[in-house]
């Protein structure tokens, strides 16, 4: 009868054991824990990082491309329409230069206006601050 309860306490304690496992094993499984948590605060704060940088291109950089794209083809569009009514009133410039040179600035202003569409429209003035309005789109 001593080998049954001999067997029952083994089997009992090794139950025990199995459910409870040793003080060792929990502390590592915290320590474990812990830095699985650190490496995902980095992790996180290094996404939030990259997040604000991407948030600066789309709301600081590209619309001071879109300024600087907008104003140099505007002012390029200008030139060329100025030449090219200086070559119908006189016979100063040929009209076979200045026609395709004209033409040629339309590709740059449709660029533009497809960026405004995407990312919002500049407000240009001749004698006064230039506004941006961005779109919600």
């Amino acid at each position: 009868m001593t080998d049954r309860r001999t067997e029952t306490k083994d089997k009992l304690l090794a139950t025990m054991q199995a459910v409870s496992p040793p003080l060792e094993k929990l502390m590592a499984e915290r320590v474990a824990l812990r830095n699985e948590i650190r490496t995902a605060r980095s992790a996180l704060a290094d996404t939030e990082r990259q997040i604000a940088l991407l948030l600066k291109v789309r709301d600081v950089r590209i619309p001071r491309y879109i300024a600087y794209a907008k104003a140099i083809t505007l002012t390029a569009t200008m030139a060329a329409l100025a030449a090219l009514a200086l070559s119908l009133f006189t016979n100063l410039i040929e009209i076979k230069i200045t026609a395709p040179l004209f033409a040629s600035f339309l590709i740059p202003l449709w660029l533009v206006e497809r960026a405004e569409q995407q990312f919002g429209r500049w407000h240009m003035r001749l004698y006064g601050a230039s506004t941006f309005v961005r779109s919600d789109g």
